[in-house]
């Protein structure tokens, strides 16, 4: 089972108080393009929908203004993210938004009942087995209506940044209390597991340069191929399955960007085939 202990630890206080403001600073804004592609889906979608892994809601949040009334809902390992989640709920004012605790592996909705699933922002790579991504994406189809639609955007394997990597800064921004804060990252990366423990640092300066506060975070994420990913979906008996290279629909090239794929619940289980009995009471 994905362990839910890890993933609280990992989006703790640390992460959840600045996981906004760092989204922001490093895409310059709350978009990073894939907006317009979840609310598409959602509109061509029907019935009731939901997206595992919703963190603070920045992307649920924006496709619950293109559905209408219909019942949306927000699945999310962290408390502490939850948290985060409902703040920006009550000020949306929105009414038909749920935020649940849950993972990819139990989704606490019932059997059949959404017309769209989703992950946004690669929340699928916390998944971090073969095994647990079976049992996620059987979970996926307990919850999907035939016909279902499933989406998920993973980061497209770039074999050169599968190493370890030391601590380099990877944003500075000011604050909303004025001061500056430093984001620094590094990773582990086990090439058998295909796991990466990304470790994030934060440090808060004054003006003076003094440092008002030091914390630090780790999460796990699993990279998965492409053709691995089809070979998986298609093993839990997803039908349709189209692998993008980018939200605009572009297809998988040479440079590894992003890993976005979309496909479909079948309207059926397909019968097994029974094979034909020979002879007959004639010919006995």
């Amino acid at each position: 089972m994905i362990d839910p202990t890890e993933l609280t630890t990992s989006y703790g206080d640390a992460m959840s108080a600045r996981y906004d403001a760092d989204f922001d600073a490093i895409f310059g804004g709350g978009d990073r393009g894939d907006l317009p592609f979840f609310q598409a889906l959602a509109e061509a979608s029907s019935g009731p929908l939901c997206e595992v892994g919703a963190g603070t809601g920045r992307v649920l949040l924006a496709v619950a203004e293109v559905v209408g009334r219909r019942r949306v809902t927000g699945v999310e390992p962290s408390a502490a993210m939850r948290a985060r989640f409902a703040d920006r709920l009550a000020q949306s004012g929105r009414t038909n938004v749920a935020i649940s605790a849950g993972s990819f592996e139990v989704i606490p909705l019932p059997a059949r009942s959404q017309g769209l699933l989703f992950g946004a922002f690669r929340s699928f790579q916390h998944v971090l087995t073969t095994e647990a991504q079976l049992r996620s994406l059987a979970e996926v189809q307990r919850v999907l209506r035939p016909g279902g639609l499933f989406a998920l955007d993973l980061f497209d394997p770039a074999y050169h940044l599968l190493r370890r990597a030391r601590a380099t800064l990877g944003v500075s921004y000011r604050t909303a209390r004025d001061t500056t804060l430093d984001r620094w990252e590094s990773r582990e990366v086990d090439r058998v597991a295909q796991r990466v423990d990304v470790t994030f640092r934060w440090v808060e300066r004054n003006d003076l340069g003094l440092t008002i506060s030091d914390e630090s975070a780790t999460y796990g994420v699993r990279y998965t191929f492409p053709v691995e990913l089809e070979h998986l979906l298609v093993r839990a008996g997803f039908e349709a399955v189209e692998l993008r290279g980018g939200y605009d629909g572009r297809p998988l090239g040479p440079t590894p960007r992003e890993l976005v794929v979309v496909c479909r619940k079948p309207l059926a289980v397909a019968r097994a085939v029974q094979p034909k009995r020979t002879g007959s009471k004639a010919a006995r």
